[in-house]
């Protein structure tokens, strides 16, 4: 027998928040942006983008991350000038060296013998936990 479960929302018990996952993970940030850094194209729990500079932007969190240990991921395409796309990997990176990753804020760099911007759209996305 098959069974559909179709609703609008599912909330937590008081109906206030969401359900916590037991034994999952799931993604906790996305953000698809223009490659410079200047506009968020779709995002969830991203309010905000800073362009810190040629290929570096910060990803402010709508909703914080519990603790400093989560993990990103990002990537942004390049398309040469063959009109070929190259794929430029995002790493982590505190945008002033002396400052250390926060619950509030992500930083992404893309790299390929410098920083540089993706000059299509990029994407991040965040797994850890929420505060």
């Amino acid at each position: 027998m098959t069974s559909v479960l179709n609703v609008d929302t599912i909330a937590d018990k008081a109906g206030t928040g969401p359900v916590g996952l037991t034994k999952q993970t799931t993604v906790k940030s996305f953000t698809t942006f223009a490659g410079d850094g200047t506009a968020i194209r779709d995002s969830f729990n991203v309010a905000s983008l800073v362009d810190d500079g040629s290929g570096i932007s910060s990803h402010n969190f709508t909703n914080s991350m519990s603790n400093t240990h989560y993990t990103s991921s990002a990537a942004g395409s390049y398309i040469n000038d063959t009109n070929n796309y190259e794929t430029y990997l995002g790493i982590n990176y505190n945008n002033n060296l002396s400052s250390t990753r926060t619950t509030s804020q992500n930083h992404i760099g893309f790299w390929e013998s410098a920083f540089a911007d993706p000059n299509n759209d990029a994407c991040c996305s965040v797994i850890g936990d929420l505060a």
